[in-house]
């Protein structure tokens, strides 16, 4: 018997022109349910399949290939590795472990050290994380109190203030 896929999907493509194959197919009830498949398969790629169960039932062609299924003799279960025993003592494997991280926290302390102390710093870029404050000296975060500035202090400051203007200004005049 003739294949006659390629026939049909040459009549569907609309190249189709030998009579004599059109009559087969017509005639062929095999024939023609490839046809209707490659049709809904064409359906389906054309995104035209609106309204259309597409929902197919193969369970019970499944089930009977199963049923024929021959059984093979030849399997053979796989073999558990056996477990090894560790000639390391308990402690000694701990003892071990934190070796090993004790020597690389150290590695990474002293390579930090190594690029920080290659690195130029610029006075005049200051660090992000400048931690100490202004006035030089760390105040415990528990003390409340503002310092106490006598008048005297705050005039003294203002007097120190009013001679470095009047320095500047003098130095002002005094440049070409």
């Amino acid at each position: 018997m003739k294949e006659y896929s390629q026939d049909i999907s040459t009549l569907i493509d609309n190249e189709l022109h030998d009579d004599m194959v059109i009559k087969h197919i017509l005639d062929d009830t095999e024939s023609q349910k490839q046809f209707s498949r490659y049709q809904l398969i064409g359906d389906v790629m054309r995104d035209e399949s609106e309204g259309l169960d597409l929902r197919i039932d193969i369970t019970n062609s499944v089930m009977a290939a199963i049923v024929n299924e021959t059984q093979d003799n030849k399997i053979v279960p796989v073999a558990t590795p056996e477990k090894v025993e560790s000639n390391v003592v308990p402690f000694m494997k701990r003892f071990g472990q934190y070796a090993i991280a004790a020597s690389v926290a150290g590695v990474v302390v002293v390579s930090s050290l190594m690029i920080n102390q290659n690195v130029a710093t610029d006075p005049s870029v200051t660090p992000v994380l400048n931690t100490v404050p202004f006035g030089g000296a760390a105040a415990p975060v528990s003390l409340q109190a503002k310092p106490v500035q006598t008048k005297s202090d705050i005039k003294e400051r203002n007097e120190h203030l009013e001679a470095l203007l009047k320095d500047h200004q003098l130095q002002l005049q005094v440049q070409p």
